[in-house]
């Protein structure tokens, strides 16, 4: 096995590659990162094949495995093993002896999470949490599309406007006096993005609105545009 290559570019590593880590790669080759992709399963990097930079057939619980790849140098390291706990641990505990710098890695239970913490790895994930909250977060409020927590009771959503809110601006609708959000971004329903909307911006039918703010102040917000939705019916 050649060792790998590296670049001034960011690049990340993704180690197991199941559904999330699948995902994951693709993702990140998508906005236009390096990544490395292993899996002992060459059916699974088969699968990656065009969606990484470079993929490995190899046991990623080895040693012998991450030094030969000098996994010490990439920016960003995504211990995303499957159902092997065991495995998991083992990837993270000799990833920090290694120098890795930034260790997020897939938790498949609040017990396997606290021994990733106890690691030291950088960002314990639980994917299936964070799909049913995003999922109950969508059931309870229709009007937000997307939403993503970005520190501990703040976040950023995207709300589908009402249609009273159609050809007014947003100095009129006064969503960050009345609701203390701020509009970050419209989506306009050709694809059109405006960034850095101002108190002028007119919205448009069809127009998502991006916002960013507490995750009780966009609830409120969300909670408003839904409730003249279902009065537009």
């Amino acid at each position: 096995m050649k060792k790998f290559k590296h670049t001034k570019n960011q690049q990340f590593a993704v180690l197991g590659l199941g559904k999330f880590g699948t995902e994951i790669t693709k993702a990140l080759y998508n906005y236009g990162y390096e990544v490395l992709a292993i899996d002992i399963d060459e059916e699974k990097i088969n699968e990656v094949a065009n969606f990484c930079t470079h993929s490995i057939v190899a046991d990623v619980s080895e040693e012998s495995t991450l030094r030969t790849v000098a996994i010490e140098n990439f920016d960003t390291v995504v211990i995303a093993i499957g159902n092997n706990m065991q495995a998991s641990i083992i990837t993270a505990l000799i990833c920090k002896e290694l120098g890795v710098k930034n260790i997020i890695a897939k938790a498949h239970n609040e017990k396997h999470g606290k021994v990733l913490d106890k690691i030291g790895v950088n960002q314990v994930i639980y994917p299936e949490a964070a799909m049913a909250v995003k999922v109950a977060t969508t059931l309870i409020n229709p009007n937000i599309q997307n939403h993503m927590e970005i520190v501990a009771g703040y976040s950023i959503a995207e709300i589908r406007i009402p249609d009273k809110w159609v050809d007014k601006n947003l100095g009129e609708l006064a969503l960050r006096s009345e609701y203390a959000v701020n509009v970050l971004i419209i989506i306009r329903a050709n694809d059109e993005v405006i960034t850095a909307p101002t108190g002028d911006t007119v919205l448009k039918e069809d127009d998502i609105i991006v916002v960013g703010g507490s995750n009780q102040d966009i609830e409120n917000l969300s909670f408003t545009a839904n409730k003249l939705s279902q009065k537009d019916k």
